[in-house]
């Protein structure tokens, strides 16, 4: 058997078990919270791809003060899924703050799940889905 073959084999055997854990947690999440928070379109379009159901809303969509005014009118428990990088986790930070303070309850439970189930194949944002995703089809 060729080596390259069987190397290729099991990184595709990793990168769908990668992906169907991902897709458990999205699911639990999807029932669980009002609403998701993402940093880009990108982002929105893997976890609809993702089947996920809830309003998913992209935080640089409007000034803040809006932003979180919407939030609180309309939901009680949302999650922020930015990326996993430094500007990710900054914004991350701002906006558990701001919605928290207008008592919007952030669960932060799903976000650490996604980022080690990521973290583990090396990717750094929700939108690597889609490659992951392209990879085992």
């Amino acid at each position: 058997m060729n080596t390259n073959n069987r190397s290729n084999r099991i990184l595709v055997k990793q990168d769908y078990k990668t992906y169907t854990e991902l897709e458990d947690v999205m699911q639990e999440m999807d029932n669980f919270v009002d609403a998701i928070v993402v940093e880009g379109a990108h982002d929105k379009e893997a976890l609809e791809k993702l089947g996920i159901t809830k309003e998913i809303l992209l935080c640089s969509s409007r000034p803040r003060t809006d932003f979180v005014d919407y939030i609180s009118s309309r939901h009680k428990k949302v999650v922020i899924l930015t990326d996993y990088d430094r500007t990710g986790k900054r914004i991350n930070k701002k906006l558990s703050s701001w919605l928290e303070r207008a008592g919007i309850k952030v669960e932060k439970r799903y976000r650490d799940d996604d980022r080690l189930i990521l973290g583990f194949r090396g990717m750094r944002s929700i939108e690597s889905v889609n490659a992951l995703k392209k990879r085992i089809i």
